[in-house]
């Protein structure tokens, strides 16, 4: 995975961008921050001078000019973080190392001045900066009281490489935390790259693989894998409708070619009756075939736009009731078992035909005397309704192929219908987001259908 590419990627650059607003937020907030604690460190260098200057003009207030000159040597003796001055109005140095400059005047209150290292009696050997504060006595005396300025800059400038630091800390886990992303994503981007190009280039199996953490990727492949699921049904679907057609229309045309050929040779009446049946077969051509279109339309999901909130529950009475009649000439129970609304969004028209192709399906393959029972339930994350039989049932090899076009079993090769039903209730089915399975209903065959619950 080139750099190039690590950088140039979508979450290297949003990383790049909160990482920019984030450094520009924490340098507004240093400075405010820098400025506050600047402040209170300057008004504490001051604010110490200002309180020995004060105890110093009390002693010579208190004992005279004499004691302060011994105060001031003998803290100047101990070697302490303030330096001292007191010299007369005409410049002679009384005590300390500090002194007024010649030729600066001195105003008639205290005030702070910058010294330079020539200011100071004892030089150091680094000149140093002093800040002092100088204020006049009664006797015309200047006291100085003051102390070198880089202690107050030593502690800002530690502030200033603290923040520093945390500055370029901030910038360099960022960026190494932006390409880290970027190598993920970019990683199962890559992933999905290459199951598309597989899946193109034939290997419909392929899928993309989940990462173990649930997010937007995560949801966006598990929708991709629903959608090759879906194409590689439908791909497979189409891969095998022209086989099955050849397979399953052939002998109702050669039959009705047969019947049109001995027909031209035959008297007017046989051949009347041999156009009349031919003219039979071709209509259960044509059913056939619109039947397939109809599914085709389904799978398309070209009846989306009719879709209306409904009661399923209803549908599927309404539908029992249609059949009822039907099932009482044959000798057969229809049962509703539906106490409970079964809310969902679909057609009306395409739901109700799912329905009658569950209950003709079981009417056409069940013998005299069978109970069909319609039933529902509201599940916690969806609906379920089942058309269940007590009659003779489906080999447990079938159950999961009696949906597929054209798939007749072997309890119905000799009653009518060309083995679409059961296609066109999968197809509205999914249509509708359900899914529809087979099970044995000891005795007979459940047919289930249940919300998938998949949303994603």
């Amino acid at each position: 995975m080139s750099r190039i590419r690590l950088l140039r990627s979508t979450s290297f650059r949003l990383a790049a961008i909160y990482l920019a607003l984030f450094t520009l937020s924490a340098l507004a907030l240093g400075a405010f921050v820098y400025g506050s604690v600047r402040h209170e460190i300057l008004a504490d260098f001051d604010e110490r001078i200002v309180e020995e200057t004060d105890a110093l003009r009390g002693v010579f207030e208190r004992a005279g000019r004499a004691r302060l000159v011994e105060i001031i040597n003998a803290r100047g003796s101990v070697g302490g973080s303030l330096s001292y001055g007191l010299q007369t109005a005409n410049g002679a140095i009384l005590a300390g190392e500090l002194r007024m400059p010649a030729g600066r005047e001195m105003s008639p209150g205290p005030r702070f001045v910058q010294l330079s290292e020539a200011d100071r009696d004892e030089a150091d050997e680094k000149p140093e900066t002093i800040r002092a504060l100088a204020s006049r006595l009664s006797d015309g005396s200047i006291l100085m009281v003051g102390d070198e300025q880089r202690r107050s800059s030593e502690a800002l400038r530690r502030i200033l490489s603290a923040f520093g630091w945390a500055i370029a800390a901030t910038l360099a886990l960022g960026a190494a935390g932006g390409l880290w992303m970027s190598a993920q994503f970019l990683r199962r981007i890559d992933a999905m790259r290459l199951t598309a190009q597989a899946i193109m280039a034939g290997d419909w199996r392929s899928r993309i693989p989940l990462a173990p953490v649930d997010d937007d990727l995560s949801a966006l492949a598990r929708t991709f894998n629903r959608l090759f699921n879906r194409i590689e049904k439908l791909m497979l679907a189409n891969k095998h409708v022209s086989a099955d057609i050849a397979h399953d229309l052939r002998k109702p045309l050669a039959s009705v070619l047969r019947r049109l050929a001995a027909a031209s040779d035959a008297p007017p009446e046989s051949a009347r009756a041999a156009i009349e049946t031919a003219k039979d077969e071709i209509e259960g051509v044509l059913e056939t075939f619109n039947a397939l279109l109809r599914i085709g339309q389904i799978e398309a999901g070209a009846r989306r736009a009719a879709f209306r909130p409904l009661d399923l529950a209803e549908v599927a009475r309404e539908a029992v009731e249609a059949f009822q009649p039907s099932a009482e000439e044959e000798g057969k129970a229809l049962v509703v078992n539906l106490n409970e609304s079964l809310p969902l969004a679909g057609d009306r028209e395409l739901l109700i035909q799912m329905i009658a192709n569950l209950l003709d399906n079981a009417l056409r393959h069940t013998p005299p005397g069978t109970t069909i029972e319609v039933s529902g339930q509201l599940l916690a994350n969806g609906i379920s309704l089942t058309v269940a039989d007590n009659g003779t049932g489906v080999a447990s090899k079938e159950l999961k192929t009696i949906f597929e076009r054209f798939y007749r079993g072997r309890n119905a090769r000799g009653a009518p219908g060309g083995g679409l039903g059961l296609s066109l209730v999968t197809a509205i089915a999914e249509l509708h987001d359900l899914e529809c399975f087979a099970a044995d209903n000891h005795p007979g065959l459940r047919v289930t259908l249940k919300s998938s619950g998949e949303k994603d």
